[in-house]
């Protein structure tokens, strides 16, 4: 009987994994890119704005302007206290002007 209830069990987790999957595929070929991404400004945001393997860079145009620059500061402060790499000051500007150019 107990083999039976983990069969049961092995299936439901087997078929939630499958619509898991299935989810997040259709909503990644939904998900806009990143405008210019072979630009360098593009490239700094990706690499400082991923997450530290929390998330994938979230395209600009997703948000408005006063959202980047809240949310942007927000994430600085994070970076600090995690004692992750921070933007130079060159690097910040580049990338604070390129969430402004392609926010929505």
């Amino acid at each position: 009987m107990k083999h039976l209830q983990w069969l049961s069990v092995a299936r439901s987790l087997a078929l939630l994994a499958g619509v898991v999957l299935a989810f997040g595929l259709g909503m990644a070929a939904c998900a806009p890119g990143l405008p210019e991404p072979e630009s360098e400004s593009a490239q700094l945001y990706v690499q400082y704005c991923s997450g530290q393997g929390c998330h994938g860079p979230i395209p600009p145009q997703g948000a408005g302007k006063g959202y980047w620059r809240s949310q942007y500061d927000r994430m600085i402060d994070l970076m600090i206290k995690e004692s992750w790499p921070l933007p130079n000051e060159k690097e910040d500007l580049k990338i604070r002007a390129y969430l402004e150019k392609y926010a929505g």
